[in-house]
């Protein structure tokens, strides 16, 4: 007769409360890892020295006041809080059309559609921003505010469409066959079967797009000219002198981002809990 040898109960125990104090603790540090910065950023900001130190010179809004009466990051964040929502909005409507087309059409190059929509993804930046300003130059738009929107629409394009066209491709076709044949037109399908559908992805495709908007620099260096947006302003501040104005813009940036993200915490919870009752009931 085999003999069956179980494991002590109590050593099983004790090797599960191990791994779950040990991963808690890597939650911890990885927490710590992405708090840490944003957190020392916002300290120094309220520094009165010009070069951070531990333990603090003092507190003082010197920084935010500077960061007013000069203009210059303030302007170019502002820059970037109107091409980076426009250029994102713009990338999700050419999008949302070319992933329908290639998800729901089979047509003759295709396949060469495709890749020429990833292709700006695939060109480093620094090549794609001296072809946009020779581009520009040439038909009169460099140095302008449209040129840096023009710029960021096509290369924010290609992760907002692979965003929306996942999404589409986990919706039925037998979906739009029923609406054809409750009598809807192609356009009323669309726009009442399909769009619906695709906003999840439309969604996540638009905070992707303004985020690489938003964070992009390489291109919007050689376009802008003096209309920078706020990582060409950075940069020309952290070549010019340490200054902790950058500390203050940044912060400031944290806190619309904290803002943004309760606002829409507040906007989608009731809609969920609705959808969530009248599931239940």
């Amino acid at each position: 007769m085999d003999i069956v040898v179980r494991p002590d109960a109590n050593r099983l125990a004790a090797d599960g409360r191990w791994w779950r104090v040990a991963g808690r603790f890597y939650l911890v540090i990885g927490y710590l890892f992405l708090v840490l910065p944003i957190a020392t950023m916002i300290v120094f900001s309220f520094q009165k020295g010009q070069f951070a130190a531990i333990p603090g010179q003092g507190w003082s809004l010197r920084w935010y006041d500077k960061l007013l009466e000069d203009g210059t990051l303030l302007e170019a964040l502002r820059n970037s809080l109107i091409v980076s929502p426009l250029a994102a909005t713009g990338a999700c409507v050419l999008g949302f059309f070319a992933a329908y087309a290639v998800n729901r059409f089979k047509f003759r190059g295709r396949g060469a559609f495709s890749v020429l929509l990833v292709l700006p993804v695939l060109i480093p930046p620094l090549i794609l921003g001296v072809a946009f300003l020779g581009l520009l130059s040439r038909i009169g738009l460099q140095g302008q505010l449209s040129s840096v929107l023009l710029t960021h629409v096509v290369v924010v394009t290609a992760p907002a469409m692979a965003v929306i066209q996942l999404r589409l491709g986990q919706m039925p076709r037998s979906l739009e066959e029923a609406a054809w044949d409750l009598g809807a037109t192609e356009l009323q399908t669309l726009y009442k079967v399909v769009l619906p559908f695709a906003l999840p992805g439309i969604a996540g495709g638009w905070l992707l797009a303004f985020t690489f908007s938003f964070d992009e620099f390489i291109i919007a260096w050689f376009v802008s000219g003096f209309e920078q947006t706020l990582p060409v302003a950075v940069y020309a501040y952290i070549v010019g002198s340490v200054d902790p104005s950058l500390n203050a813009v940044g912060s400031i940036v944290f806190g619309l981002s904290v803002l943004c993200l309760i606002g829409v915490e507040l906007l989608l919870f009731p809609l969920l809990l609705s959808r969530y009752r009248s599931a239940s009931d």
